[in-house]
């Protein structure tokens, strides 16, 4: 598929040879595409976009429109996504204010159709997020997780890498990385094998962590996670995690009396 004819280009872009357009496009000034970037039909591309090489956007994406954020006064940020990333039909990303300066959404990940993206979020890479996902602003999302369906998730929550969200929930609590989490209220539902071995981790690692788990027995207490992060392979996500998290962690739901 060429430029079509229909698309609006902003005369001042220098255009990868290999860009495909679907008719009734608007691509707007300060946006930089990579090679091999195909825009579907009946998208809009806002100023400050950066999308990365083999980055495909279905019908109706909306990219880089303003947060709708109270606080932005219309400074220049960015949205942000990393090669080979898939957003399908009508998915919207708003760009950042100046609290982080952009929105970002990482490599080889899959945004499906209909999931709202807010101002200031980060996303990891090998994410995937299925259908209407609606995010509130400074959400993080950590690498090789996973999203189901119709799920919310609240301001500035973070959700660690290699974890399982359950469809048509309510995300109000972290989420540490390696987890699933499931049911209404949402609740702690063990570890998240397949996350761990998407992200290379191996036997070893599944136990330790398993016992880790066991240890704070879903209360989430940080002391140990510090405790266990001192010695273990996974030290560096486990710090990263609980140096964002803010809103508490996601509990393990109580046993019926």
């Amino acid at each position: 598929m060429p430029i079509h004819p229909t698309t609006l280009i902003h005369p001042s872009l220098q255009l990868p040879p290999d860009l495909e357009i679907g008719p009734y496009s608007v691509v707007d000034e300060g946006i930089k595409l990579g090679n091999g970037v195909r825009i579907g039909p009946f998208c809009h591309l806002y100023p400050g976009v950066r999308l990365g090489d083999g980055v495909s956007l279905s019908d109706g994406v909306v990219l880089g429109n303003t947060p709708q954020d109270l606080k932005y006064r219309g400074e220049k940020t960015l949205v942000e996504i990393g090669s080979g990333t898939v957003l399908r039909e009508y998915v919207t990303v708003n760009r950042g204010t100046a609290a982080t300066g952009k929105t970002s959404i990482g490599s080889n990940c899959l945004i499906m159709a209909y999931t709202h993206v807010a101002h200031d979020c980060s996303i990891g890479d090998n994410v995937i997020i299925a259908n209407g996902v609606q995010m509130g602003g400074h959400v993080s999302i950590g690498s090789a997780s996973v999203i189901s369906g119709m799920t919310g998730i609240h301001q500035f929550t973070t959700i660690g890498p290699g974890v399982f969200v359950g469809g048509g929930l309510r995300v109000d609590k972290d989420i540490p990385p390696f987890s699933k989490a499931m049911g209404e209220p949402l609740a702690w539902a063990g570890v998240n094998e397949i996350g761990l071995e998407k992200m290379g981790f191996g036997d070893k690692e599944r136990k330790e962590l398993k016992e880790f788990y066991r240890r704070i027995n879903g209360v989430g207490s940080e002391s140990v996670a510090k405790e266990f992060a001192d010695h273990h392979a996974l030290m560096v996500i486990f710090r990263e995690f609980y140096g964002k998290s803010s809103r508490g962690l996601v509990g393990r739901r109580e046993s019926p009396h």
